[in-house]
């Protein structure tokens, strides 16, 4: 019982399914221009400028906490923005706007 105890964390992960809760690890900060968003407005892609301490410059999804984060955003519009990494690997949007 307890291995199948154990593996129920990485089932979950296979199937896409995310914990209710995450534990923050970092808060970061950065630029760059919206690329996209997935349905519903639920993630965002930026083709942002390298974040020190975090990753070089590139395009990632982050996620909004909410979609009113993301109203009023189109495909082309510069942003400054901040997202905390958390433990689970996720990047939730603490604030992001056009300068």
């Amino acid at each position: 019982m307890l291995f199948t105890l154990a593996c129920l964390p990485v089932a979950a992960a296979a199937l896409g399914a995310r914990p209710t809760t995450a534990s923050a690890t970092a808060t970061y900060s950065s630029r760059g221009v919206v690329r996209g968003f997935a349905p519903e407005r639920r993630l965002v892609f930026i083709a942002h400028e390298t974040i020190p301490g975090y990753m070089d410059a590139m395009t990632m999804s982050f996620e909004a906490r909410s979609p009113a984060q993301l109203a009023g955003l189109a495909v082309g519009d510069r942003v400054t923005f901040s997202f905390v990494a958390t433990d689970d690997g996720r990047r939730l949007l603490n604030a992001i706007a056009r300068p």
